[in-house]
């Protein structure tokens, strides 16, 4: 990660705490030139003063320079009373399985339109793997199946135990023509799975994708904007107020080929429009990796 793109990507970022942090620092200087003026502490060359003047600027540039790239990690983008809409930089997996985490909170994991736990790399017997190790979804199924004690089967079974209690319905069955593995049953998208982790943590497993002729997952914009928006809806009927994480959604292995800057105005824009249903905390976290390719300050 280079951090001259982190600093290119928070350019008006920087220059607006540049503008806050220079106008503060030349506040408390004018306040303290009302009790001591230049000439009584011996400056009086107009070059000193300007050099001063200077340094001040150079000072407040580099401190807002550092701050953004290297230390600031949150950025609130809306709040009215107790209920809060954030954007943050970090790793939404390693944060739900944080053991000494004793905070009630909601992961949300974007996964197939079939809930599929069928983790596995392609290779010369797997064609077209149904969840890829390396997505959020193939990573949260090794670890919710390794902090559970079960294997991917009992898993299987307890999503659609849930789905069931929840009242969903699929929307139809896939042929085991096109797809010879996994689950058939195909829900809609924005139906939501809930799995509960440690005693902390609850997952809403968010379907974003939907298999198709080739079977492979496949989601677009206009699919990430109605899981969103029934995502919204879930938590607000269901949510209690605990405070939910959501990674950006549609850059990877659901292939809705949007960039991390769309996914974040997509997701930001989905929230926003519905802010009378937030009941709590959400939290869009972008993962720390990609701090180069969007800024959460915009």
């Amino acid at each position: 990660m280079s951090n001259c793109a982190k600093f290119k990507m928070n350019w008006t970022v920087i220059l607006k705490l540049f503008y806050t942090i220079s106008a503060s620092l030349f506040g408390a200087i004018a306040i303290l030139l009302s009790f001591v003026t230049f000439e009584e502490i011996g400056i009086t060359s107009i070059i000193c003063k300007f050099l001063i003047f200077l340094t001040l600027l150079g000072l407040s540039f580099i401190i807002s320079s550092i701050s953004v790239v290297f230390f600031f990690k949150k950025n609130r983008i809306w709040s009215k009373g107790k209920n809060k809409v954030y954007a943050s930089y970090g790793d939404l997996l390693k944060y739900a399985f944080k053991i000494k985490e004793k905070k009630r909170k909601i992961i949300v994991i974007p996964v197939n339109d079939a809930f599929d736990t069928i983790v596995e790399v392609g290779g010369e017997k797997t064609k077209n793997p149904l969840v890829t190790p390396k997505s959020i979804h193939g990573e949260w199924v090794t670890r919710i199946c390794k902090e559970l004690d079960i294997n991917p089967k009992e898993l299987s079974n307890r999503i659609q135990k849930n789905l069931k209690l929840n009242g969903f319905t699929p929307a139809e069955v896939i042929s085991n023509k096109i797809k010879t593995r996994g689950n058939l049953e195909s829900y809609p998208i924005g139906t939501v799975a809930v799995i509960d982790g440690n005693e902390y943590t609850t997952f809403y497993l968010l379907v974003i994708s939907k298999f198709n002729e080739n079977n492979n997952a496949r989601s677009s914009k206009r699919a990430i904007t109605d899981a969103v928006d029934d995502l919204i809806e879930f938590y607000d009927k269901n949510g209690q107020g605990y405070p939910l994480f959501m990674p950006l959604m549609g850059t990877g292995s659901s292939r809705a080929n949007i960039t991390h800057v769309q996914s974040l105005r997509l997701i930001k824009s989905c929230i926003l429009t519905s802010e009378e249903k937030i009941n709590g905390s959400m939290n869009i976290i972008v993962f720390n990796g990609d701090r180069d390719k969007v800024s959460i300050f915009k």
